[in-house]
Formats: structure tokens, sequence, C-alpha cells
């Protein structure tokens, strides 16, 4: 695998920790996405990396759906999991195609996806009082990538307007804050 394929697993690897520790009664807490609690911030992480599963397999490119309402959003999230790793494992990364945000790569496509399970992963921890560190490297590469889409994030609704973070802030706190978190 490439290092954006082994960031982008990172990334999931993250996503999946948080979850496993999430307490059974902190599903319907509120999440920093402001229309969703934390069964709906799995439920929506789930529809987009399904749908990135499901290019890989097919090369069939359609937009993410937030996936079904479940009771169990643990369970639902090791599915997604699963089969995202068995899709990756078997994706030709230099399939060129018309992704989400434009032309590319399907390898840079998926590097373009790792902001959303890393970003997540914090909205989640702080939805359920779970201390979560994100990668310092990771967090710089996705600001890059994020940035590098210019307008579409906030003209897509995907972040909200940039919080300003005091200088010698982390990497961390400069990529949430440009994302529109309050670290």
């Amino acid at each position: 695998m490439s290092e954006t394929i082994d960031d982008f697993k990172r990334a999931v690897a993250l996503f999946d920790s948080v979850v496993a520790d999430v307490p059974a009664d902190a599903w319907g807490n509120t999440t920093p996405c402001e229309a969703w609690n934390a069964t709906e911030l799995v439920r929506h992480q789930c529809g987009v990396l399904d749908a990135l599963a499901d290019i890989a397999r097919t090369g069939e490119v359609n937009m993410p759906q937030m996936a079904d309402e479940t009771d169990d959003p643990a369970a639902r999230w090791i599915k997604t999991r699963d089969g995202l790793t068995e899709a990756l494992d078997g994706a030709d990364l230099s399939a060129e195609g018309q992704y989400w945000f434009g032309p590319m790569s399907f390898e840079d496509f998926v590097g373009m996806v790792q902001w959303d399970p890393l970003t997540h992963s914090w909205d989640l921890s702080q939805s359920a009082g779970i201390a979560v560190e994100l990668p310092e490297d990771l967090c710089e590469s996705s600001l890059a990538r994020v940035k590098s889409l210019g307008d579409i994030p906030r003209k897509w609704k995907l972040i909200s307007d940039e919080v300003p973070v005091p200088g010698g802030a982390s990497g961390a706190q400069r990529y949430l804050g440009y994302l529109g978190r309050q670290p």
C-alpha cells in the first residue's frame, strides 16, 4: 500500500478506537456537528466510507448517503470498517476518475476523504467525553488537502466558518480551527 492509503487507514483506525470507547448511554449525545447526535454522526461516517468502498469495488462513483437508522451504531460501524478494509485491499489506486471533488486518481481521492474520519474522531470524542489525540502529521496533511479544494468544502457545507486559533497553536488545533471546530 501507499503512504496515502496507510494514512487514511490510520484515520479510520482512530475513528474505530473512539467508537469502541463510546459508553452505551452516550449515543444520543449532541456532537459538534450541529444536526447530528453521536449515532447520526456514525451513520454519516458509515455512509461516506460505504460509498468510498463501493467506488473501490466497482469503479462506479455515487455520492454518499446517510447509512440506515440503527439501534447499534458500534455494530454498524464494524460492518463498514470491515467492508472498507476489504475493498481498499483490492482497489486499483491508479484508477483515474471524476470523484466527489473532481478528477484525480483513486489514491488521491482516498487521501482527500481522510479528513472525514479524522475530524469525526474528534467530534465523536467530544460528544462522548473521550480523550483523543489527533496525530499532528494527519492533521497537517488533511489540512493541506482540504485547503487545496478551495471554497468547495464551505460552499457544500462540509465544514463551517474558520475559528481563529492562537499563535503557536498545534497542527491539530490549526486543523480543527480551519474546519470550524473550537479546539
